[in-house]
């Protein structure tokens, strides 16, 4: 019973720490990037933000989707042994 109580508080924890970076981070809107006439898609800029000034959040989400693939396939592994 205790473990399904720290779970919980542990889930809650999380929800409570991305709730706060969606609500406390400045988003960038289209206006803000720089242009650049011959891409209009701006993907070089995009590309350029995501490894200079947003690299740590990068890093960060890319450990946090490996625990998931990594639990998925613990979770799999685990029915299908049963």
């Amino acid at each position: 019973m205790i473990s399904k109580a720290i779970n919980g508080a542990v889930a809650l924890l999380f929800l409570a720490v991305v709730a706060l970076a969606v609500v406390t981070t400045t988003w960038i809107t289209v206006d803000e990037l720089p242009q650049n006439l011959a891409d209009q898609s701006n993907i070089e800029a995009i590309g350029v933000q995501i490894f200079t000034q947003f690299v740590i959040p990068f890093e960060v989400l890319s450990l946090v989707l490996l625990g998931a693939l990594i639990g998925a396939v613990y979770i799999a592994k685990s029915e299908v042994e049963k």
